[in-house]
């Protein structure tokens, strides 16, 4: 990585939001177009994510962002192979089934293989089950973020695969909705039920674990 590309990701991540490019040329003294350029290279390498600004109040698209990743996101070959992936599943009339169930198969990789392990607390609280829920999606490439007001909730406000959850929502998002029914299962929990609803916020899903909720 060049020393101009590393100087901007720090920046990056000194302002730690989502930030434009003009805000970024402003701070580096760079060429806007010199700056999205680093910025673009920095995507495709992991380390940056673009996320959509709050759809304005006209017309028009809503502006880019750019978002330091605590953890890398998936590199572009990865990001373009999930997108075709999702592409050709969702031409398949059971592809949300599919989508589940090859989220669960995920969930046993990130176990390790063997039978499911005996639940650490056969009745978790709200809050646990949401910190290890959320501990694990972190580790994948998920950035959350807590509801002091409701324990039973979580946003996701980065999401490893965001431009095929973009493109096919119904089969990513089924994915990671069966990664979480797994992590569930795995851990014996048959008490909390997940809901999780896609794009249901600015700039973050949210995710509903608790009793009421839709498996």
């Amino acid at each position: 990585m060049s020393r101009a590309r590393r100087d901007l990701l720090a920046r990056l991540r000194a302002l730690d939001e989502a930030t434009t490019v003009e805000t970024l040329a402003r701070i580096s003294r760079q060429h806007p177009n010199t700056v999205r350029e680093h910025l673009e290279a920095l995507v495709d390498s992991g380390e940056v994510q673009r996320v959509a600004a709050a759809a304005p109040a006209g017309r028009g698209r809503p502006a880019r962002l750019y978002l330091a990743a605590d953890r890398p996101v998936a590199p572009a070959a990865a990001a373009t192979l999930a997108s075709v992936l999702a592409a050709q599943l969702s031409t398949r009339p059971d592809a949300r089934s599919e989508g589940i169930l090859a989220g669960k198969a995920w969930a046993g990789v990130l176990r390790g293989g063997g039978g499911h392990p005996a639940p650490e607390d056969p009745q978790p609280t709200p809050a646990a089950v949401r910190g290890r829920i959320a501990s694990t999606l972190t580790r994948t490439g998920f950035a959350t973020e807590e509801d002091a007001a409701d324990p039973t909730m979580l946003r996701l406000t980065r999401c490893p695969l965001l431009e095929a959850a973009r493109d096919n929502p119904d089969v990513v998002c089924s994915v990671h909705l069966g990664l979480i029914q797994g992590l569930l299962e795995d851990a014996g929990d048959t008490t909390t039920s997940v809901r999780l609803l896609p794009f249901a916020a600015d700039n973050a899903c949210l995710l509903h674990l608790g009793a009421g909720a839709e498996r």
